[in-house]
């Protein structure tokens, strides 16, 4: 019998959301040969509820609860917790709850489940509250205690008491609530620096995840420390001047901030007012409330108090600490010892390590062990392991802090419980010891069931709980060979290699808690000349990244403190880990391969992978694998050769031109020009067999087409600097070499009453005879914050919205007959493409009057992502699978497919083997019914005929006539007589006198048609039409006039970098003919800028970032000053200026605006020591000098040397001269002196 572990997740603290993803995590981790996993959602209110499997997988809690038909009319689309819906009485919270699950009693708790897994967070989870709540129902829990849950939650009690026992702490102060508001600000401002000094940091007491932390430097001033100290207390003072100055959609966002728990206040909140308090549940009755009240407000010089309900009692005032920053998770062993786990160093992109850096991919760095020496880290593991104890944790905690330059080592944040991310420390550092997620989840559950049985000698069912675990987990160690053992491909050397890592590793972590599978970590390495296998051991799988993994592999060394760790954890392993755990990696053939597995599960993306390179090697084995076979694969890598395909079969597609580097090369005027006059601007560009969004880009002007194509034929050994600037690329964004470029038109409404962009994805299966059903899901709507969906959005966690069902009407009646038509569409597109397994196809939708749908593919991914945070798997929740269960039938189909080919019966070479470049007949003359999820069983009954014009079979009816036997006789006697039949009627009078009558009446018809034309159209007396595309108006209405045009502007659209009233669109096209007096109507650039509301800096500090959303927003950037901070990530925003005013996160948050155009100076950071080597130019090219000079953080000084053309220009002498182990200061200069020819 399965032990059943009730998770508990969400709650009602401000970390509710990172709960609520960390108790998926342990749901899907936990061992399905062991566990039978039971969610219990704790909601806001504190409500237990036993939530169905499908809302596990949403993307947060506000997307299912409250329910969607529950929540009051919100015209500004408030997302709102059930907290918001005001007081609810006990049948409303039952009605909310029964629409996601069932509530339970705790008294049910005991016959439900056997142990509690804490997922919870904060407030109600850390605080010791539930643990006494199971304590008393006799369950046992995973974690610490109540006593030390209580201690670990409180931070002001915990700074009081490690400074009693030796432990090194920065000054502090602790502020009460109460005290503060009855004190003046000044007063503790000025209190605070002389205990503290600057920079001040301020933090809440009670809560994690560094919510509400802020850091004030002395520029800051007391404005700063008076607003870090409210949001610490989450307060939020409003001048009902400064409200009165916001409009209408300021407003509203505020609002929006105010509404997230995380950065915000939350609701329901307290609002003050002289004379008057009010409690306030929903964003839009805030938003009412002070926009009814503060016109009167105004007039007395008043403000808003608003306080949330999850307040703060206390707030701590402390030193920042300088050093390395790092954490550490410490376990408990059976025999009692503590033991610190290999730390990790947080290499963070913010001041703080804050919410989203801990939580989001990318905003932060992990190295583990942290880079010190080995007397370091093994100091900053005792001093864990020292407070552990002392603070009497039980199980495991996370304890966080720093060491300082002299060694000296503070622990700041000491935790009973850890973020149960895939990504998070809590399975990072176990896996540095060879435990799996889902081995490490076991280790928790058994050490817990000790601890509670320690706690509670008297409780025997625990201990026959432990002694059945016990069992299991032999049982599972000795049964591991029966399982089916899986190589998960991930990695590779194409541009989404780190997109491959993390759906590699979601795949990897799928499978290693399944009673069917036995998954092995396998990273692909090279180049397209040449490839490697590696099987790797789980803490290489578990790097940041796929450039981490490949470089641990070609330095591979062996960690001196890790190696200890490993022989003090060695009683762990070896009975948690897996038996043929390694500890190195280890290169693999294609022939290993084949002895070490049953199966390979491809989690490559681009080349190789999506080409069929690997699929070819892995068919020459015989070794079953996902996904589509070589010929599909390598027609879909080629987006151009996949359009082209289904355009053949009648699909509408964007206009496409493949162009190839020779072109270029040969004469790039008539490059350029040609693809001007047949797309014009805006167009697409991108490699042609990459993937899905690598090097996508809008191409809106002459320049940045000379700048894609420079960029992207450059030479081996350029990084061409000034063409990224022009295309406006991130720092460390890659691009590509090729040789061809594909050329999009932009996919637009033309028309089309509501147009969208889509995602659909798609499973197969073998019918009974061998032919293929196609399982398509409900498209998810993708919506992207830039021109193009970037590969964070598509496949990071928090970093895209998709809509899952799209939005294709919001009447169900409509959206099913819309939804029909796209998924028959992508249905049809993936058998001409002969798609097998499993795919996504991504597309445009055109929805016109009367609901007719059409869909633009875009492109098909026949391996598509695997994230936790991709849509395909929200996709397939619709259809009942659970991620497992879509892993496992993409498997399953694999596995039959090889057993086919093997000799078992194979697919009708018509049904799906018809060849690529065409379709089958019966195909484009009917209409499929959607498919259904799950087998269809086919009546036998006689062959239904094709399809009516409307595509309604339902409304077909016939009766079928009795058939005379198919005999040569009955055959030929039917042609003869046919034949006889038509011979009669074309020789009949009547038909020769209509032929003859039919003849004189075209004949005629044609005769004054072209009459009628000559003399209504004057033929041969057309003008031309002039280029009026990039005249200023005056020029183009005068040169207009001259001819007897009339001009009209249709149309003006501001943009920074064009001239005003600058021409850049006209209808007719130029120098196409027309009449006289023709009207031209023009599309000009306008003079006058917008004002845009500028981005909040909240998880964009890093300057690239915030730059692109900047870009798209038509404003400059630039960066005016770079500052040292060894502690920062490089390119860290510390602040800007617009128009020499200096701009604070608090201006962001209140809303600042500023015209379209404009240009803000960054001050960033920098992380060098400030001196850098003199670099060696002579005999480089101007392009990579520039490039060399600039990412050292030098500037080019004066430029020596008439040349035609610097960019291919060499340097023959550079000013200072290099010379080795010279340094010089960051930001001077260097000079430079060209020539035409290459230096000898």
């Amino acid at each position: 019998m399965k032990i059943k572990v009730g998770i508990f997740f969400g709650g009602p603290s401000r970390e509710r959301e990172i709960s609520f993803a960390g108790g998926r995590t342990v749901y899907d981790n936990l061992n399905k040969a062991i566990y039978e996993p039971v969610p219990i959602f704790v909601d806001s209110l504190r409500n237990f509820i036993l939530l169905d499997w499908q809302y596990i997988y949403k993307g947060s809690i506000r997307d299912f609860y409250p329910p969607v038909d529950m929540l009051p009319p919100s015209p500004n689309n408030f997302q709102i917790y059930a907290e918001s819906l005001g007081p609810l009485s006990a049948p409303t919270q039952e009605a909310l709850i029964a629409k996601v699950g069932r509530k339970l009693q705790a008294s049910e708790l005991p016959k439900l489940i056997d142990v509690a897994f804490l997922a919870l967070h904060g407030e109600y989870g850390e605080d010791g509250e539930i643990q006494r709540e199971l304590e008393a129902l006799r369950i046992p829990y995973t974690g610490s205690g109540v006593s030390p849950s209580q201690l670990g939650m409180d931070k002001a009690v915990q700074k009081a008491k490690m400074p009693q026992y030796g432990f090194a702490s920065p000054p502090i102060m602790v502020l009460d609530r109460e005290a503060w508001k009855q004190s003046h600000a000044e007063e503790v401002y000025n209190r605070a620096i002389q205990t503290v000094g600057f920079p001040i940091v301020i933090r809440p007491a009670n809560q994690g995840s560094s919510i509400g932390v802020s850091i004030v430097e002395e520029e800051g001033g007391l404005e700063e420390f008076e607003n870090a100290i409210n949001s610490a207390f989450f307060r939020e003072i409003i001048p009902a001047g400064e409200w009165l100055d916001r409009d209408a959609f300021e407003r509203i966002e505020y609002v929006r901030l105010l509404t997230d728990i995380r950065d915000g206040l939350g609701f329901p909140m307290l609002v003050t007012i002289p004379r008057e308090q009010r409690v306030i549940y929903h964003p839009e009755e805030l938003l009412q409330y002070l926009d009814s009240t503060s016109a009167a407000l105004q007039q007395e010089g008043g403000a808003y108090t608003l306080e949330s309900h999850l307040d703060e009692s206390q707030v701590l005032i402390e030193a920042f600490i300088h050093g390395k920053e790092f954490s550490c998770i410490v376990i408990r062993k059976e025999d009692g010892t503590a033991v610190a786990l290999p730390p990790t160093e947080i290499v963070k992109g913010s001041e703080v390590y804050d919410y989203r850096s801990k939580y989001l991919p990318g905003l932060s760095r992990k190295i583990t062990p942290i880079d010190l020496d080995e007397s370091d880290i093994n100091a900053i593991r005792a001093e864990c392991e020292r407070l552990f104890h002392t603070l009497g944790f039980h199980v495991y905690a996370r304890i966080d802090g720093f060491i300082k330059q002299d060694g000296s080592i503070i622990l700041n944040d000491p935790n009973t419980t850890s973020g149960m991310l895939p990504s998070s420390f809590f399975f990072h550092q176990a896996a540095e010891i060879g435990l799996t997620p889902s081995q490490f989840l076991s280790y928790i559950l058994r050490a817990s069931l000790q601890e509670r049985l320690a706690e509670q000698p008297g409780q025997d069912s625990f201990r026959k709980l432990m002694e059945r675990l016990d069992e299991q987990i032999a049982t599972l160690k000795a049964t591991a060979t029966q399982r089916k053992r899986i190589a998960v491909i991930m990695g590779g050397y194409s541009f989404e290699r780190h997109i491959s890592v993390e759906s590699g590793r979601n795949i990897f972590e799928k499978l290693s808690s399944s009673d069917k599978y036995e998954p092995i970590p396998v990273f692909l390495s090279g180049n397209e000349k040449n490839y490697e296998l590696w099987q790797i051991p789980i803490n290489l799988m578990l790097k940041d990244n796929a450039d981490d993994i490949r470089d641990k592999i070609l330095h591979w060394r062996l960690h001196p403190v890790v190696e200890a760790i490993k022989t003090q954890c060695a009683d762990i392993t070896g009975k948690y880990a897996s038996r043929d755990v390694i500890f190195a990696p280890k290169r693999l053939s294609f022939d290993d391969l084949k002895l070490a597995v049953d199966g390979v599960f491809v989690a490559l993306h681009g080349r190789p992978g999506e080409d069929g390179q690997v699929q070819m090697q892995l068919d020459a084995k015989g070794i079953p694998y996902n996904g589509s076979g070589v010929r599909s694969s390598s027609i879909t890598i080629d987006k151009y050769r996949t359009l082209q395909t289904l355009k053949k079969n009648g699909f509408p597609i964007a206009q496409q031109l493949l162009v190839k580097k020779a072109e270029y090369e040969a004469n790039p005027q008539d490059f350029f020009n040609r693809i001007e006059t047949m797309f014009g601007y805006p167009m697409v560009a991108k490699p042609v067999d990459d993937g899905c969004s690598s090097a996508v880009q809008v191409i809106d002007h002459r320049a940045e087409l000379e700048a894609y194509a420079r960029l992207i034929f450059r030479p081996e050994g350029q990084e061409g600097e000034e063409a990224r600037r022009v295309l406006r690329l991130k720092q460390k964004e890659e691009f590509p070499r090729k040789q061809e470029i594909l050329f999009e038109s932009l996919v637009k409404a033309n028309g089309a009453s509501h147009f969208l962009e889509v995602t659909g994805g798609l499973l197969t299966h073998f019918n009974a005879d061998g032919t293929l059903r196609y399982e398509i899901f409900e498209p998810s709507e993708t919506l992207a914050s830039g021109e193009v969906l970037s590969l964070e959005e598509k496949f990071l966690a928090g970093e895209g919205q998709n809509i899952t069902p799209a939005r294709f009407s919001a009447d169900h009646k409509r959206y099913e007959i819309i939804a029909a038509q796209v998924k028959e569409s992508l249905e049809k597109a993936a058998r001409i493409l002969d798609i097998q397994g499993y795919a996504r196809i991504d597309a445009f939708v055109r929805v016109y009057e009367g609901d007719r749908a059409e869909t633009v593919v875009i492109e098909a991914n026949s391996l598509p992502g695997m994230t936790p945070a991709t849509c395909i798997f929200h996709q397939a929740a619709i259809n009942g699978y659970k991620p497992y269960e879509f892993i496992d039938q993409i498997l399953e189909f694999a596995f039959e497919r090889k057993l086919r080919e093997s000799g078992k019966p194979v697919i009708p070479v018509a049904a799906t083997q018809a060849p690529v470049d065409s379709i089958p007949e019966q195909w484009l003359t009917s209409v499929q019914e959607a498919p259904v999820a799950g087998p269809v069983e086919q009546p036998e009954s006689e062959p239904q005929p094709q399809a009516a014009a409307d595509g309604n079979l339902s409304l077909l009816q016939y009766d079928p006539l009795p058939k005379k036997p198919l005999t040569f006789e009955n055959v030929t006697y039917g042609i003869r007589t046919m034949a006889g039949n038509v011979a009669a009627f074309l020789a009949s009078a009547p038909f020769l006198m209509n032929l003859l009558a039919m003849v004189v009446f075209v004949g005629g018809l044609l005769l004054l048609v072209t009459l009628g034309l000559n003399w209504y159209t004057r033929h041969g007396e057309s003008l031309q039409v002039p280029n009026y595309i990039g005249m200023d108006l005056r020029e183009a209405t005068r040169k207009a006039k001259s001819m007897s045009f009339s001009i009209v502007v249709i149309d003006s659209i501001f943009d920074p970098d064009k001239r005003a009233f600058e021409i850049f669109q006209q209808d007719p096209k130029p120098f196409s003919r027309v009449k006289e007096n023709r009207t031209v109507y023009l599309s000009m650039y306008s003079s006058t800028p917008p004002d845009v509301t500028l981005p909040s800096l909240v998880g964009n500090y890093d300057f690239y970032q915030y730059e692109k959303k900047l870009r798209s927003m038509k404003i400059r950037a630039e960066i005016k000053e770079r500052q040292f901070d060894s502690k920062q990530q490089e390119n860290t925003i510390l602040h800007f200026f617009y128009n020499d005013r200096k701009i604070t996160d608090e201006d962001l948050r209140q809303g600042v605006k500023i015209p379209q155009g404009s240009v803000l100076q960054f001050v960033v950071s920098v992380r060098h020591t400030g001196m850098v080597p003199i670099p060696d130019l002579v005999c480089k090219t101007y392009e990579e000098a520039v490039f060399l000079i600039s990412s050292m953080n030098l500037n080019i000084g004066t430029i020596y040397g008439e040349v035609t053309d610097r960019s291919m220009a060499y340097i023959w002498k550079q000013e200072p001269a290099y010379l080795p182990d010279q340094m010089l200061r960051m930001g001077e200069q260097v000079n430079l002196y060209l020539v035409q020819e290459r230096p000898k």
